[in-house]
């Protein structure tokens, strides 16, 4: 942006990992103005940088860094939510009495349900935006200090709702990630992934087949480095059941490639050689808890609370909107509600007792 031109005040909500590769990248950018959001305020420092893989660097000087929304809400342009799918409505909830009606808010990652979030907590006239992907592949490095930029995109694709002027989402994207970024036609083409939702699950229900309660486990397994060819059997199952699902709805199917399409390979084995071969996938240990000598599966971890409450049993949700049937999606789900103590599906249904806490299909604006 040129000089003469208004500061943008962003708001970063969330202090994990994209939270931490925004705060640099974003806060870096002539034009644009960074505070943040966060549970643990005292741990963040102002000057703050965002440090890729290459030693390139991206220094920010952070404004307010509050846990309180009144402190950094009321004076936002834009909000920008990066949060575990799991903790985005109460975050909603939070910030809503300081919100501004033109006040844009927007998320990293849509297939945790941003939008379905959106539309049950703050309603459907709400300016909003949300990437199909996580703009970029990163961690907190010095906690509130330092990110860890491990990887980027090649290109970007975002959604609007309500945005008048979407090629303005766009642009910014652009000069905030250093990414070619191109519009989506729909909030459904950012909702339903076949990344993290599907990907996860897959890896722990291979890597954890043998997994029984209070099971003790001697080493911790790589969630890519380790992945297999029966994982990439399951998770191409669980991509043809997504695009039948797709094909129903009112988006442009093409917008979802499917993982044959989108990691450029044929088949199991060299989706398999593709998954293990990627640099910012690796060093990914799954997620366990030492116990004593070994280790217990965590069944709080966000790749079961986010990716499975609010993103497996989400695209089951919409399944069963549309009429398609997901056997492997559901033997998904039943081998993680199993390690979670929950009951989502019951006889190939989404009737379980549990089913109030997950994330299920909703109704948007008209589009």
């Amino acid at each position: 942006m040129k000089r003469d031109q208004k500061v943008t005040r962003v708001c970063v909500c969330g202090g994990g990992s994209q939270g931490h590769v925004a705060a640099g990248m974003i806060g870096c950018r002539e034009g644009y103005a960074v505070d943040i959001l966060t549970r643990r305020p005292d741990d963040w420092s102002h000057d703050f940088v965002t440090r890729d893989f290459r030693g390139k660097e991206y220094r920010a000087h952070l404004g307010v860094i509050s846990s309180d929304p009144a402190d950094v809400i009321p004076q936002a342009d834009i909000i920008y939510i990066s949060l575990p799918g799991f903790a985005i409505r109460e975050q909603m909830a939070r910030i809503k009495p300081y919100l501004r009606p033109d006040t844009i808010i927007g998320s990293s990652f849509g297939g945790s349900g941003f939008f379905i979030h959106l539309f049950h907590t703050l309603g459907y006239n709400v300016p909003s935006f949300c990437f199909q992907r996580v703009p970029a592949i990163g961690r907190p490095l010095h906690y509130g200090h330092i990110a860890d930029l491990q990887g980027y995109k090649p290109d970007l694709k975002v959604a609007t709702v309500n945005i008048s002027d979407p090629e303005r989402i766009v642009k910014m994207s652009e000069e905030w990630f250093e990414t070619p970024t191109t519009h989506l036609s729909h909030w459904l083409e950012v909702t339903l992934s076949n990344s993290n939702p599907l990907l996860h699950p897959v890896s722990l229900s291979v890597l954890f087949a043998d997994w029984e309660p209070g099971k003790i486990y001697r080493t911790v397994p790589e969630v890519y480095s380790d992945w297999t060819d029966e994982a990439s059997r399951r998770w191409l199952a669980c991509d043809d059941e997504l695009q039948s699902i797709i094909r129903k709805l009112p988006m442009r199917a093409d917008e979802v490639p499917t993982l044959l399409d989108y990691y450029g390979v044929d088949g199991v084995e060299s989706l398999t050689a593709k998954v293990r071969s990627i640099e910012a996938f690796k060093n990914k240990p799954a997620p366990m808890k030492a116990v004593g000598d070994g280790y217990v599966l965590d069944s709080g971890h966000r790749m079961f609370e986010e990716d499975v409450r609010c993103g497996l049993v989400t695209i089951k949700s919409f399944a069963e909107r549309v009429g398609v049937s997901t056997p492997m999606i559901d033997r998904i789900i039943c081998w993680a509600q199993r390690v979670m103590g929950k009951e989502y599906i019951v006889d190939g249904r989404l009737t379980g007792r549990d089913l109030g806490e997950a994330l299920i299909a909703e109704d948007g604006p008209e589009e």
